[in-house]
């Protein structure tokens, strides 16, 4: 099993590494949690990138690969995927210290390789319910509105048959934060919708 550790963190973003290449990263929108140290941090998955281990060997398609597709080739010569390494960009929109998660920053960044891990639906519940934690990420440079979108998609989930009530309260709050940018809101509620 692929695990993903935190390899660089600030308070406003850390990036996680698989031990390799992964086929299935964690999904854009994910809400992810490092259950490590001081608080529990939970963060969105804003950019998923895989390539070579060490940038300053790029990587090359072999020249006699002819047809075969990405996963015979791995598997035909396995020297290639122990070079390659898949990272995850997460912003950080709370965090939790005993039962109660909170919608903002963290006392301090998770742990450095520290695992992380998919938020519980419980978890996601408590962290997103009132749509204070959109804040977070309509400030962040990293969360551009397909971030956004798909993270209100991926925690409506969690909801249930409430997933309606949940994306109507978290347009609300997007409506409030984006008050002066009505096309980037616009932009982001189509992107929520199916």
């Amino acid at each position: 099993m692929n695990v993903a550790r935190v390899v660089e963190a600030s308070l406003r973003k850390f990036q996680c590494a698989y031990d390799g290449y992964v086929e299935r990263p964690f999904p854009l929108g994910s809400l992810l949690a490092v259950r490590e140290g001081e608080a529990h941090v939970f963060g969105v998955v804003a950019e998923v990138e895989s390539g070579p281990d060490d940038p300053t060997r790029p990587l090359s398609p072999p020249a006699d690969a002819g047809e075969l597709t990405a996963e015979a080739l791995l598997n035909e010569r396995p020297h290639i995927r122990p070079l390659l390494r898949t990272r995850v960009t997460v912003v950080t929109c709370g965090f939790s210290e005993g039962e109660v998660i909170w919608p903002r920053l963290p006392p301090s960044p998770p742990p450095l390789l520290a695992m992380a891990g998919e938020a519980s639906a419980d978890e996601t519940v408590r962290l997103v319910s009132d749509g204070r934690f959109l804040a977070a990420l309509v400030a962040s440079a990293e969360c551009d509105d397909a971030v956004i979108a798909a993270t209100i998609r991926r925690a409506s989930i969690a909801f249930e048959m409430e997933s309606r009530d949940f994306k109507i309260r978290a347009g609300k709050e997007l409506a409030r934060l984006l008050k002066a940018e009505p096309a980037r809101l616009t932009s982001i509620i189509r992107g929520v919708a199916p």
